[in-house]
């Protein structure tokens, strides 16, 4: 059959996507471009915000005015709507997100057939005879799903359940094969990755343990969560030849005391900055980056301005910023203490501006100096573009095709508005 992906929301879902579309194929089916004609369309499916579970829906319903001929739903969507109401829908087959379990509408049609081997696929359990099928020159693998953290404002644990890892072998063996294929950066990926357990092993054993599959040159992290792995992960990354990328996603959501205790986070501003502080000091030039959440219930201005104290105070270079938005379900949307939407907005432009100048000052940094830099594709007019281990876009001057998918090093002449330029040396 011909099948199209349609998928939504996270770097994890783009990551099952990959593990979907490998099973798809090996079982004999053809991949084709979603927004065309399909016999079956799978729809991955996002419900971290209310906007995006609507917009979940609305592409089934769509689904078939778009040329399918089937539709299987998948992803988060499914255990906060329920499968019932969904196949009430108009979808033909949904694979609940946290069981696993199929359901179907009709028995015996394409979709379910569809839908057995992408629950399959999803299970996680077990060594996969294929690997997940990418377009990108780096490779992001799952290594863990779920979360048990319950953050006030988060729907993802009632979505997905409960953390559970992926056995150790079996995520190096998938390694092994994508490094045989030519992906030289491996990107670990999860909802928590920091919890990833195998036994006494933890993340910072199974990022050593990638870093040294023949033909990997760089491992690459999501985010980890303050109180978690960091400082063994900040361990790895100071040591002399380490393949882990200098970068460390670090969600601040707040800067003050009062709002992170209503969040349910596990930490407070002055662990943050101790551990972000311990970081810098033993990564040179570490990229550093953060999430945070603005005009959550209770957050007047001096707790905003405790948030841009935080932001200004460290060399930030990958500032995530989002005004609150209530997601029905969690325990944040009943709070009281609600902040103006107008307010929320206007103190999100307020740090992502200084987000971008400290984005911009991060990379003029790298000027008179050297960068690694994996190149991702190159211009007709010669241009190689890619990211250096420190996650600065780059721009490097006279490359070729061939050169795609190459761990190139950069001399670094100059940076404009975020981008350093230089040739290779």
């Amino acid at each position: 059959m011909k099948i199209a992906i349609k998928t939504m929301g996270c770097r994890l879902n783009h990551a099952e996507t990959a593990t979907i579309a490998g099973a798809l194929e090996y079982e004999g089916h053809a991949i084709v471009p979603e927004g065309g004609l399909c016999d079956v369309l799978v729809l991955h499916t996002c419900t971290v915000t209310a906007a995006a579970q609507r917009e979940s829906m609305r592409l089934a319903r769509a689904a078939r005015r778009a040329g399918a001929g089937g539709v299987v739903m998948s992803g988060c969507t499914t255990s906060v709507v329920g499968p019932e109401r969904i196949l009430e829908g108009g979808v033909d087959a949904v694979v609940e997100k946290k069981s696993g379990q199929v359901h179907v509408g009709a028995p015996g049609s394409p979709a379910e057939a569809v839908a057995r081997i992408v629950a399959a696929a999803l299970s996680g359990n077990g060594f996969r005879p294929y690997l997940p099928r990418f377009a990108s020159t780096r490779a992001p693998v799952k290594v863990q799903d779920g979360c048990d953290f319950r953050c006030a404002y988060c729907i993802v644990p009632d979505a997905r359940g409960a953390p559970r890892s992926r056995p150790l072998a079996d995520i190096l063996a998938e390694i092994a094969g994508l490094a045989a294929q030519g992906f030289r950066e491996i990107v670990l990926t999860g909802v928590n990755v920091a919890c990833w357990r195998d036994g006494e092993a933890g993340l910072a054993d199974l990022a050593r343990a990638a870093s040294s599959v023949p033909g990997v040159a760089r491992i690459r992290l999501s985010s980890i969560e303050p109180g978690t792995a960091e400082r063994d992960l900040v361990d790895l990354m100071a040591a002399a030849e380490s393949r882990l990328c200098r970068t460390l996603h670090y969600p601040l959501q707040s800067g003050d005391a009062g709002v992170l205790k209503r969040m349910r986070r596990r930490y407070t501003p002055e662990q943050y900055a101790a551990a972000v502080e311990d970081a810098l000091a033993r990564v040179p030039r570490l990229g550093l980056g953060a999430d945070v959440i603005t005009g959550f219930p209770g957050e007047d201005d001096a707790a905003f301005e405790a948030s841009v104290g935080m932001i200004e105070r460290f060399p930030f270079s990958n500032l995530h910023v989002f005004p609150y938005s209530e997601r029905p379900g969690t325990p944040a949307a009943a709070m009281d203490g609600a902040v103006p939407v107008a307010t929320r907005r206007e103190r999100a432009q307020r740090l992502i501006a200084i987000g971008e100048e400290k984005r911009k000052r991060f990379a003029a940094s790298f000027v008179g100096d050297e960068a690694e830099v994996l190149v991702e594709r190159v211009d007709g007019d010669g241009d190689g573009r890619g990211w250096t281990s420190e996650y600065v876009e780059a721009r490097i001057e006279g490359l070729a095709t061939a050169d795609v998918g190459r761990l190139v090093a950069m001399r670094v002449r100059s940076a404009v508005d975020g981008i350093v330029t230089g040739n290779a040396v």
